[in-house]
């Protein structure tokens, strides 16, 4: 099963973003993208499920873990990995394997900082939000087995042009390593045993949009799905990426997520984190970038209400308002300007790009058009006020 959907060019199906969009340059084609249409257009997104969000999200863990012999969670520490990793640990639905990923390795003289929440300071989540989590699972599961990922290795051997190909959607220095376990034999080993292995992502957060009629819509983009990458340099097709919130196999969890997080935002003393929420009934003339920026703090501000037992105070910088050399790579850019590496990175991107119709891009060029899905869950007028279980 594909869980990542696929884009489709002049009848022609695409699996990766990158590849329908340079088949679509050499003509200027348009671009369809396809998310698992065909299951979510048939849910009823206006009724709102009786079952809590807690034990939607341990029926989902228990999902996945019914249908392969080997599960792994990539856990950046964050707020949706957190509670990816909680869902099944915390309800005793075993874990085979946690994969951290961390540049460990081309971290020296960095400096970590807590205070400092902009994009540039991501990796200060390492320290303060990733390594924490790490701990804690260690000590109350020790059955569980985690591997650190130190994918620095990986960039210092990146091939010119190939690590773009790598990337999919979002084109900059750790896309194509972050998530790359290849140089996992034990992994690798299972792969071709035959053995299924699903590898969990926690994607992606509701994101809620109230449009020009006052209708509240469910919004689903493929800037989210193409975070996850191929794990390996060949496909296995017993190997999959599980999306853990945006599962097809369990949408009525979307459905339940979208209903108690709407009714949240129009409360009003949650008025504040409401101007946050994207509102296509008023003019908006702030810059993309800004745009980017408040869907960051919309983002983070949600999460006690999405996950109501797991979330906890962490250390977390801002989303990086640029898909292209995104601003939460700053690590690399200070610490590694002067090396081989980073001059080959800056090189072959701005070759690619220049030869990309604008056709294809955003407004400021730092990033792929995006392609999104929207579904109706009621209107402004039943939300005002409301309240409800979670």
């Amino acid at each position: 099963m594909n869980n990542l959907g696929y884009y489709k060019v002049n009848n022609k199906i695409f699996f990766e973003k990158i590849e329908a969009i340079l088949y679509a340059n050499q003509t200027l084609s348009d671009i369809e993208w396809f998310f698992h249409d065909e299951t979510f257009s048939k849910v009823d997104w206006t009724v709102e499920p009786t079952t809590s969000l807690d034990e939607f999200y341990r029926l989902r863990a228990q999902q996945i873990r019914d249908n392969y012999d080997y599960v792994i969670v990539m856990c950046s520490g964050g707020a949706d990995s957190t509670n990816v990793v909680k869902s099944f640990l915390d309800n005793g639905i075993h874990v085979d394997e946690i994969v951290a990923s961390a540049p460990i390795s081309g971290l020296n003289n960095h400096v970590y900082n807590n205070k400092n929440t902009d994009a540039g300071n991501t990796m200060s989540e390492t320290k303060y939000a990733q390594l924490p989590l790490l701990d804690e699972i260690s000590t109350k599961y020790p059955n569980v087995k985690i591997t650190l990922n130190d994918y620095f290795y990986d960039i210092v051997n990146y091939k010119t042009d190939e690590w773009i190909y790598k990337c999919g959607e979002w084109i900059h220095p750790t896309s194509a390593s972050r998530y790359n376990l290849e140089k996992f034999t034990h992994i690798k080993n299972l792969a071709e045993s035959g053995k299924r292995i699903g590898i969990v992502y926690g994607i992606d957060k509701p994101v809620i949009v109230q449009d020009e009629d006052n209708n509240i819509q469910y919004v689903m983009s493929d800037l989210a799905v193409n975070v996850p990458r191929p794990p390996f340099d060949i496909a296995y097709p017993n190997v999959e990426i599980v999306l853990f919130y945006w599962a097809a196999e369990m949408p009525l969890m979307m459905v339940k997520q979208s209903h108690v997080l709407t009714k949240w935002l129009y409360n009003p003393e949650n008025a504040r984190v409401k101007c946050y929420m994207r509102n296509n009934a008023v003019a908006d003339y702030t810059t993309f970038e800004q745009n980017r920026l408040r869907h960051s703090v919309y983002e983070r501000a949600i999460v006690p209400c999405i996950y109501p037992t797991t979330h906890r105070l962490i250390f977390q910088g801002q989303k990086p308002t640029r898909m292209f050399l995104g601003e939460h790579d700053d690590w690399f850019y200070k610490l590694h300007n002067n090396t081989k590496i980073y001059q080959q990175i800056e090189s072959d991107f701005f070759h690619f790009i220049k030869n990309i119709n604008e056709k294809y891009l955003n407004v400021p060029r730092t990033g792929f058009i995006l392609c999104t899905t929207r579904y109706k869950i009621g209107t402004v007028d039943q939300f005002t006020g409301a309240q409800g279980q979670i």
